[in-house]
């Protein structure tokens, strides 16, 4: 019968472990020789990640909750993916930017059940995503204004719909 870890918790797969697989402790409460003061041993808790947390991250920025899941690679790649495919069809693009949101999710909750090893969030992996990534935006709302919506305003200004600098400047109103 699989026996539970009296220090982290986590079950065993073994019929009668020695030592627990998640934290290392012994699964028997003796104290193992050459550690004095093993009853005072404290073993770090885990670190549990909220799959809401990891989906609503993905959700505003796709790639920041595997950031958040401590998968830094995987999320710039999938905020590069989720941009160049918003850029060539829209429609992949939203495909890429769901499965973020999807990949997040459940690989918070697999991490949390022990079904993949859980990775720790760095906190400066995320400040730089997320810099790095308005950074990314804030470029390309440039680079569509420049070339896409200011020449389509200057031909509307070619059309003869008038120039408000010809008024002022002719002497015609003032």
């Amino acid at each position: 019968m699989p026996q539970v870890c009296p220090h982290c918790g986590k079950i065993s797969n073994e019929e009668s472990p020695r030592f627990c697989s998640g934290c290392g402790a012994r699964m028997d409460g003796k104290m193992p020789a050459g550690y004095p003061g093993y009853a005072g041993y404290s073993v770090p808790v885990q670190e549990q990640k909220s799959p809401l947390i990891a989906g609503v991250c993905s959700t505003v920025l796709p790639g920041l909750g595997q950031v958040y899941n401590g998968e830094t690679a995987k999320g710039f790649a999938l905020f590069f993916m989720t941009c160049i495919g918003l850029i060539v069809l829209f429609i992949p693009g939203l495909i890429v930017w769901l499965y973020a949101m999807y990949n997040a999710y459940t690989t918070a909750g697999k991490m949390n059940r022990g079904e993949i090893p859980v990775l720790e969030m760095r906190m400066l992996h995320v400040i730089l995503f997320v810099i790095f990534a308005i950074a990314v935006i804030i470029v390309g709302f440039v680079l569509t204004y420049v070339m896409v919506v200011e020449p389509v305003m200057s031909q509307f200004g070619s059309l003869g719909m008038g120039n408000g600098n010809q008024l002022f400047n002719s002497g015609g109103m003032f």
